[in-house]
């Protein structure tokens, strides 16, 4: 059952992945690597349970969280300096 979480959550980081690729607009491709991220954190934790190795898991995905958000707040405010730039 697990492998299976694992195949979705694959499949639906490839249809996020079209998302940032195809985008009309910024905030289309940031919101598209925020679902990336989000399921790149679960697709993690579900990967540790397969392994029995649950709590390594945990800690690199609470890392990756961290490194994550902190990544996400910087490019909004590029393109929100970005945006406030142009007349």
């Amino acid at each position: 059952m697990l492998l299976a979480t694992a195949f979705v959550l694959a499949a639906a980081m490839v249809f996020s992945l079209y998302r940032v690729l195809a985008g009309p607009t910024v905030f289309d491709r940031l919101t598209g690597l925020g679902l990336i991220s989000t399921k790149t954190i679960v697709f993690l934790l579900v990967l540790g349970f397969l392994t029995d190795r649950v709590e390594v898991f945990v800690d690199i995905t609470l890392s990756y969280t961290l490194i994550s958000f902190v990544g996400t707040l910087a490019l909004a405010k590029y393109f929100e300096a970005k945006k406030a730039d142009q007349p």
